[in-house]
């Protein structure tokens, strides 16, 4: 039986609430459905990151701070390369991004309200009111740095 996108959704920001509650001790790779969330070694930094997968590419990477690992220091979003006819992100992966930063701005690694959003031009964007950045095939990759309050791209 398919599970549905709110189902899994719910799955990846469950994954990622036990990593920020029992650490990276108790933490165990996990796929449901067309979504994956795993804990690896970053291939560009001795530190480990906490990735989230749709289809096998991936949507989001929150680098842990080496020195506490249960504190989240920069975030990596990226499209997945999943598309609509217009080159924004699929509606798939903006559902999965949204919950994933819900759950990070209700543990205030980043502010809280900042989505993945359409404006009324039709053009997407991730951030909070103005302070966002385009989000779309042409700008598929943004980095957000942790800061309970101040949104910080990077």
């Amino acid at each position: 039986m398919a599970r549905s996108n709110r189902q899994l959704t719910q799955f990846a920001v469950d994954k990622i609430r036990q990593y920020m509650v029992y650490g990276p001790e108790a933490f165990v790779d996990e796929r449901a459905g067309n979504t994956e969330v795993v804990l690896e070694n970053c291939p560009h930094c001795p530190r480990v990151a906490l990735v989230v997968r749709l289809f096998g590419k991936e949507i989001i990477r929150m680098v842990v701070n080496p020195f506490n690992p249960r504190i989240i220091a920069g975030i990596c979003v990226f499209t997945g390369d999943f598309y609509d006819s217009k080159g924004r992100p699929s509606r798939t992966t903006r559902e999965r991004l949204n919950g994933l930063l819900d759950v990070l701005g209700a543990a205030e690694f980043i502010p809280e309200g900042v989505r993945v959003f359409l404006r009324e031009d039709g053009s997407c964007c991730i951030g909070k009111g103005d302070a966002c950045k385009h989000f779309d095939a042409g700008n598929d990759k943004i980095l957000i740095l942790s800061h309970p309050t101040d949104l910080v791209f990077s």
